[in-house]
């Protein structure tokens, strides 16, 4: 007996929510650790030099973690922004359903398995989309291009 198409949007359903939760419980608690961490690893004074620069380190290993985290977090809740609206576990590409095995593997998936492949197998120099962090290159002002020899 076939199910539903209503209850397998449903169960589908449950299981983005599932997973978009346990991404973002994830990242909740290792940013809670990351920020305990990060005061345990201040140094307290008096402390010399080297203990100053280690602790230093420490924290700013810490600091950079967080911030991943917290861009994990964001692109989590634009995900359930997504979902609300019905396109979250779409591709991006053939607007087909991505497997959830694959969003369980990689909760922010915007491609299915064989879109993102033909997305690989295209990139050259000069050919294919361009990404999104490459979007905004930073062109330097003309003042800044002079050779030394001008």
């Amino acid at each position: 007996m076939k199910s539903r198409p209503g209850k397998r949007n449903s169960t589908r359903r449950k299981n983005l929510i599932e997973i978009l939760t346990e991404a973002r419980d994830a990242a909740v608690a290792r940013v809670r650790v990351l920020r305990k961490e990060e005061q345990d690893d201040a140094a307290e004074l008096p402390a010399d030099g080297l203990d100053l620069a280690h602790s230093l380190e420490e924290v700013e290993t810490d600091a950079a973690l967080i911030e991943r985290y917290d861009e994990k977090l964001k692109v989590i809740d634009e995900a359930f922004s997504r979902l609300e609206r019905g396109r979250y576990g779409i591709c991006e590409k053939c607007k087909e359903e991505i497997p959830v095995a694959r969003l369980r593997a990689l909760p922010f998936a915007a491609y299915c398995i064989d879109c993102q492949s033909k997305r690989i197998e295209r990139r050259h120099p000069g050919e294919g989309d361009i990404d999104e962090p490459s979007r905004n290159v930073w062109i330097p002002p003309e003042e800044l291009r002079e050779t030394v020899e001008e």
